[in-house]
């Protein structure tokens, strides 16, 4: 609504279909790779430095699983919301 209010128009809209429709695989790659950064900071010994910001990527990868699990009940609270 914002873009459109800017004058994007609505045609650019047709690309969040896309995006959704890969949101399980861009999702699964997201863990691997938040996964991966863990071990590889601990096996070179920089998890002390590191350790804030991978519990923050940990944290936002597994509140968009949540998001992913749970949409259809965000759905149905927003519209009840309206």
């Amino acid at each position: 609504m914002t873009m459109m209010l800017l004058g994007l128009g609505g045609s650019w809209i047709a690309i969040f279909g896309q995006i959704a429709a890969a949101s399980y695989y861009v999702l699964a790659v997201s863990t691997a790779l938040v996964v991966v950064s863990w071990l590889v900071s601990y096996q070179r010994g920089s998890l002390p430095k590191l350790k804030w910001w991978l519990w923050g990527t940990t944290a936002m990868t597994g509140l968009a699983w949540f998001v992913l699990f749970n949409e259809a009940r965000i759905n149905d609270f927003l519209i009840t919301q309206m």
